[in-house]
């Protein structure tokens, strides 16, 4: 782009330049006005969050924490309103992670946009990661318009990971579920974002929220008890593992098919006073019902004596008046407390006296 303070930008030069790496030019006509180059270079920058503003370490609060990009849709309008112009359809946005803590870090796409200040209004969404199986449409729409809905471009189907399997931890691992490697895909989407005055919200603020539902099963021993507790085996059966996305209503569990999620090694002894986490996986949101069943396998070990038991019950029985449906965007948890000393097994002993049966007399 020329460097001038006086410049005209015509529709035949936004032609040319936007299959180039640099400036996509707006379609306004500037004729005699006196622009300085910081004005007319001001770059669409982006930055993400959950609850506070990205920093150079991510935490949970942070997209990067569980992505390191998304696919963003935008719109702007002009005229009144009346012209409505694609800005990104379905561009990919990558995040650039700072390696020094006190350099905030940056999200970057290719082939730079920049606001245009004639403009009524911009419009923008996105979903993460990029390689979700999800698709936007606005048929020629403003982005956000009623008509306009997120679809899924093939199912989606949840294998079963676990996060804490192999290595049960006293806190949730949360970032793990990024689809690769055919791992299972924590599916997230942003709130729309709108612009009605780039001089005031230069920076596009993207807020994500999950959209399938967590699980978690964690267990604790009673504290001081004289014995060991080892959990060998947690298993959670029969959930249903593939669906497809509705705007309305979000992911939806569709045939017959189940998955399983285990926790099967290595035995672990419990702490006396923290709970452990020995599930972590990510649900198809579903209805909760009666074959979904919880099976806790552990070990007592008191002096020189261990037993096994073996602990069953269904998912309906466990959220009975808590929860009849498994929803996205929220988390699950079962937490279990064992304390073999409310059922020790007792005896006591009595004496029945001797009754004395006299013999009868000849």
């Amino acid at each position: 782009m020329q460097k001038t303070n006086k410049f005209l930008i015509t529709l035949l030069l936004a032609g040319t330049t936007a299959c180039t790496k640099g400036p996509v030019l707006v379609d306004t006509t500037f004729e005699n006005v006196e622009v300085s180059q910081q004005e007319k270079e001001i770059r669409i920058g982006f930055a993400t969050f959950a609850d506070y503003t990205t920093r150079a370490v991510p935490t949970v609060n942070d997209l990067e924490f569980y992505h390191t990009d998304f696919k963003v849709y935008a719109t702007k309008t002009s005229n009144g309103g009346t012209k409505i112009q694609p800005i990104f359809n379905g561009v990919t946005v990558t995040a650039a992670i700072s390696e020094d803590e006190e350099t905030p870090n940056t999200w970057e796409y290719d082939t730079d946009r920049y606001w245009d200040k004639q403009a009524d209004n911009y419009q923008f969404v996105a979903f993460a990661p990029a390689t979700a199986p999800l698709g936007y449409q606005h048929n020629l729409v403003e982005v956000n318009h009623e008509t306009a809905s997120f679809f899924s471009t093939s199912d989606l189907t949840i294998k079963g990971q676990n996060l804490q399997e192999g290595a049960p931890a006293k806190a949730e691992k949360n970032a793990g579920f990024t689809g690769e490697e055919g791992t299972d895909c924590d599916v997230m989407l942003s709130a729309p974002f709108a612009v009605t005055d780039p001089a005031t919200t230069p920076v596009v603020t993207l807020n994500f929220s999950h959209t399938l539902a967590k699980l978690l099963v964690s267990v604790k021993a009673n504290a001081a008890a004289p014995y060991v507790i080892t959990i060998n085996k947690v298993i959670v059966g029969n959930l249903s593992c593939t669906g497809t996305y509705d705007h309305t209503e979000g992911w939806v569990a569709k045939g017959t098919s189940t998955v399983d999620y285990l926790f099967t090694s290595p035995s672990t002894a419990l702490s006396a006073t923290d709970k452990t986490y020995f599930i972590e996986s990510l649900l198809m949101p579903q209805n909760v019902d009666a074959a979904q069943v919880v099976t806790l396998n552990y070990t007592i070990t008191s002096g020189t004596y261990s037993e096994e038991f073996v602990y069953t019950a269904t998912l309906a029985d466990l959220f009975r008046n808590k929860a009849a449906r498994f929803k996205g965007g929220s988390s699950y948890s079962i937490h279990f407390n064992i304390a073999p000393e409310k059922n020790i097994i007792t005896f006591d002993a009595g004496v029945t006296e001797w009754t004395e049966t006299p013999a009868a007399a000849n």
